[in-house]
């Protein structure tokens, strides 16, 4: 028999398949997930450092570092979801679970432990270092004689967000801020290497900057960044993230770490493997 015209066939497919289904099918879970209304979290509901959520970025800027190689710095920082104020950060060559573990160590020493933290599944925050022993901590092979991590450790409540989902950390909001107001810093100009292959500048590499002079102007642009009044949350409400977190901070509970935990935040952890004959360990070019 001859078949029905295509009109036919395009009828009955808007006919009987809904459309959620022809936007999964032709076009993904991104573009389903777009087509439902976004959550909208409401941040009042928090307290200075009840919650915090962490990212690591990569610089547009080409930087020389301290051992002569250059390239990109990457920095991680530690936001407070209450205020949106950048409360500490480490900058260095690699996104690294040490970076992690010293930014996370300013935080603390700075004004506390954190009642919970939200991370992405990336390796530098999914270390068994940092949140070893964590429920749900879905990367690498859960084993039950497994060390607590130093951020459970604390009694962090850790929360895991959907990986390579911008909307699930606030912090992802201030990154694209820097890329603009700090990346593109007049003490860059020349250093400036674009977002991507088809925005390089006219003196792409050109220059590179000093680590120690990044570093100055990164940490100068984002006490800026946390003092600057007008902001449009509903929990600023115009004023900025520094006076937003102070006020609650000053009312808020807030668990300070002992010397002990800060040492412990301090130390630097590697996997070695024992001798399969004698059981010895060699590390730092000892034997132990």
């Amino acid at each position: 028999p001859p078949l029905p015209a295509l009109r036919t066939f395009v009828r009955r497919i808007e006919r009987e398949i809904s459309p959620q289904v022809l936007t999964l099918a032709r076009e993904g879970e991104e573009a389903l997930m777009r087509s439902y209304p976004a959550q909208e979290r409401d941040r009042s509901l928090f307290t200075a450092l009840e919650g915090v959520n962490a990212e690591g970025h990569m610089w547009d800027v080409g930087v020389t570092f301290p051992d002569g190689t250059t390239g990109r710095a990457v920095i991680v920082g530690w936001q407070d979801l209450y205020s949106g104020k950048i409360l500490a950060w480490r900058i260095g060559q690699t996104e690294s679970s040490d970076l992690v573990r010293l930014a996370f160590c300013d935080l603390v020493r700075g004004f506390g432990i954190p009642g919970n933290v939200w991370l992405d599944n990336g390796r530098a925050f999914a270390s068994k270092y940092l949140t070893g022993r964590t429920p749900n901590r879905y990367r690498f092979k859960v084993k039950e004689e497994d060390p607590a991590g130093i951020i459970t450790a604390l009694g962090v409540q850790v929360h895991w967000v959907t990986p390579y989902h911008g909307q699930a950390k606030p912090i992802e909001r201030a990154w694209r801020d820097f890329c603009a107001n700090i990346a593109k810093h007049p003490a860059f100009a020349g250093a400036y290497l674009g977002n991507n292959v088809t925005n390089k500048p006219a003196n792409y590499g050109s220059r590179t900057v000093p680590f120690d002079e990044f570093v100055r102007v990164v940490e100068s642009e984002i006490h800026a960044h946390n003092a600057r009044i007008g902001r449009r949350t509903k929990v600023c409400n115009g004023r900025s993230f520094d006076a937003v977190f102070a006020e609650s901070y000053a009312t808020s509970p807030i668990r300070k770490a002992t010397s002990e935990q800060l040492r412990t935040l301090l130390l630097a952890a590697e996997a070695v493997m024992a001798n399969r004959t004698d059981g010895s360990v060699h590390l730092a070019g000892n034997r132990y």
